[in-house]
């Protein structure tokens, strides 16, 4: 966990000084300072198994979706239900600018989203045909799930899903991941077609992945645009955080509960937020991870290949969570590999990134950290299913 340096302690002291009068936990209340994981942008992580009365029967399983990993907790989905299917839209609004140029979190989060949905479908009695559809942006839907009647079958990926939350906080550096551990989360993705995995857990390879992380990290806090595009993201304020139910929040950093209660005191700038992400991540994600992996896929501009990459994600994710470990993505290599690409400029990261992946015809779409976790992950945001399921009201987009 990332130290705090004695600016922040100088402040924090301050502040809890001043919380010594009435103003001051009156401001501390109305940030939410002590209602870590509560009020309406949370409630879809405690009501995702309830069926209200008069509810579509497989809005539960939009319910169970909308809780999937996604890029910067955007949430760019949007769902449409009928008697016997879901249909799963993109939702360009929600897109991240230079963060996402060529739209590949977007899409690796919609396969998150179907993940979730199928293995729900699986739980409630329902025997889900998926269909990814390939293009662009011309056609923004991108999948379908049709359903016929079938057996219950709760998995053990189903009952994690409101367990699984991106944990931020220092990993037991200490107690390696067993390559048995490996090898059976390499094998969630036989039934995905062409996605592999490629590991970097001996000494070498986890330095210069590392080393990488770290590097894409302190480029995208240098690029101003790409700054620009993540901060306007983050969600400090409460009643903010509880209108839009959506972005990254300070609960969700991995600090301690001193350090995120006096980050919730403060206007968080864009300067300070980097500051922090490269120290977290060259102190805290980097240097306690056992681990780091990358999904790999054929072609990244293949928009079915880069969900199919999201469904191992999720999957992955999901079993971790079950089997008591903890997983982070770290992107940074892949946006900073995105931006060069967008600029026309030379590939730093993007030839780093396809060194060290090392795997002839495939590409590295998704890097992230595995290991065990020293402390428990605090859930984001979430919009509710109703909130994003098209009504007989609202427009439907174009196929």
């Amino acid at each position: 966990m990332a130290m705090m340096s004695r600016r922040s302690f100088l402040k924090g002291a301050a502040a809890a000084a001043a919380l010594i009068s009435v103003g001051g936990v009156t401001h501390a209340v109305k940030q939410g300072a002590f209602s870590t994981g509560n009020g309406p942008a949370y409630e879809p992580w405690q009501t995702w198994t309830d069926v209200k009365e008069g509810d579509k029967p497989l809005l539960r399983i939009v319910q169970a979706s909308v809780l999937a990993a996604n890029a910067h907790n955007t949430q760019p989905w949007l769902y449409r239900i009928e008697d016997r299917s879901i249909d799963l839209f993109a939702d360009i609004s929600r897109n991240i600018g230079t963060i996402d140029p060529w739209f590949r979190e977007m899409y690796i989060s919609h396969g998150c989203a179907v993940e979730n949905a199928e293995l729900a479908a699986r739980a409630y009695g329902y025997r889900p045909d998926i269909t990814l559809y390939p293009g662009g942006l011309e056609r923004i839907h991108v999948a379908r799930l049709s359903l016929e009647a079938g057996t219950e079958s709760p998995s053990e990926l189903y009952r994690a899903i409101g367990n699984r939350h991106t944990n931020r906080a220092a990993y037991d550096s200490a107690k390696p991941v067993e390559a048995s551990v490996l090898r059976e989360m390499e094998r969630l993705a036989d039934s995905l077609g062409d996605v592999r995995v490629v590991w970097f857990a001996d000494g070498a390879g986890r330095q210069e992945m590392g080393k990488l992380i770290v590097g894409a990290t302190e480029a995208v806090a240098n690029d101003a645009i790409q700054s620009a595009d993540s901060h306007r993201w983050f969600r400090n304020d409460w009643s903010e955080i509880q209108r839009h139910k959506d972005g990254p929040t300070m609960d969700a950093t991995g600090n301690s509960a001193f350090t995120r209660f006096i980050g919730k005191l403060f206007p968080v700038s864009e300067q300070t937020s980097n500051e922090y992400w490269l120290k977290a991540t060259k102190n805290t994600y980097v240097a306690t991870a056992p681990v780091f992996g990358t999904i790999a896929i054929k072609d990244q501009t293949d928009r079915v290949q880069l969900m199919q990459a999201g469904r191992l994600w999720q999957r992955m994710h999901l079993w971790a969570v079950a089997n008591g470990l903890a997983a982070q993505p770290l992107n940074q290599p892949h946006e900073r590999r995105d931006r060069e690409l967008q600029l026309g400029i030379e590939p730093v990261f993007g030839g780093e990134l396809a060194r060290l992946v090392n795997m002839p015809g495939y590409e590295g779409v998704f890097t992230f950290r595995l290991g065990y976790p020293t402390s428990p992950a605090l859930p984001s945001p979430r919009r509710s299913a109703e909130e994003v399921v098209l009504g007989a009201s609202k427009p439907t987009p174009k196929d």
